[in-house]
């Protein structure tokens, strides 16, 4: 199996950054080094499928994300990983909630990222109702009330192709603590809160890839549109018909379409 086969040949590293447990995987080549950041649920496991892919051309590191409740201690604590990589500068891909901290990633340590893909994710949105409410909820409700929230929020993108994803990620939640639901919560409302602007990388030189779906339901039209606004140099790429999860359904082009990115002249 995939996953077995990824854990065998990506070995587990460990470090602590200003108190924080940091927790991560690393393997394939010794060049290219690419910094893979997954979703919601914080578990550098899920991109198993595309590191292998990719992995025969790129060094991957995919970390899990501790329970922290600020964007820069994460964005600090994955400078501490590539310290401890000795890797200068990256290719950051973020997806999902992934996609928010690599937008905050290369604002906070742009001299770090060597080229930014944003797959399937949503630009900051200040005027967002909803930042406020999530942060109150997270540290109001008790641990199970909340965990069914979550679930109920991302389950719909799992409940697709092989069932083993949706056994995978059933199994994942059950796992998460109070403490990484509040993080989640803590960090998404702060993203929905910045205030990015166009134009506002102009002086940094990498190049930005945009990834979504056509029916994206958890990242709608005016959601993707916002995002590609945000960022309108960046190159777009759009699935059709995979909704949430083309990661999941389509791998092997997911991840042939990042391959071309990142090997052609602009990353």
């Amino acid at each position: 199996m995939l996953l077995a086969e990824f854990r065998a040949t990506y070995p587990v590293a460990e470090l602590r950054h200003e108190g924080d447990a940091w927790r991560y995987r690393r393997g394939g080549v010794s060049a290219n080094p690419v910094l893979w950041l997954t979703g919601a649920l914080g578990v550098g496991d899920f991109a198993f499928a595309h590191a292998l892919a990719l992995g025969t051309d790129f060094r991957i590191i995919v970390p899990d994300y501790p329970p922290v409740r600020t964007l820069d201690r994460m964005a600090d604590g994955l400078v501490a990983i590539l310290d401890a990589e000795r890797i200068g500068a990256a290719h950051v891909v973020g997806g999902s909630f992934g996609g928010m901290v690599a937008q905050h990633f290369v604002r906070r340590h742009p001299e770090r990222v060597r080229s930014l893909v944003l797959s399937h994710t949503a630009a900051p949105d200040p005027s967002h109702a909803r930042a406020a409410l999530i942060h109150i909820l997270s540290l109001l409700l008790p641990a199970r009330p909340y965990r069914a929230l979550f679930s109920r929020r991302l389950r719909p993108a799992f409940v697709v192709g092989d069932p083993f994803w949706l056994r995978y990620f059933d199994a994942t939640v059950a796992r998460l603590t109070k403490a990484d639901l509040v993080s989640k919560a803590i960090l998404l409302s702060e993203f929905l809160q910045c205030g990015y602007r166009p134009g506002d990388l102009e002086r940094w030189p990498g190049w930005i890839l945009v990834l979504d779906a056509d029916d994206d339901q958890l990242m709608p039209g005016p959601t993707r549109a916002a995002l590609r606004t945000l960022y309108p140099r960046a190159e777009v790429h759009t699935f059709s018909g995979t909704g949430h999860s083309t990661a999941i359904l389509h791998p092997e082009r997911y991840a042939d379409v990042i391959r071309c990115f990142l090997r052609s002249g602009t990353a």
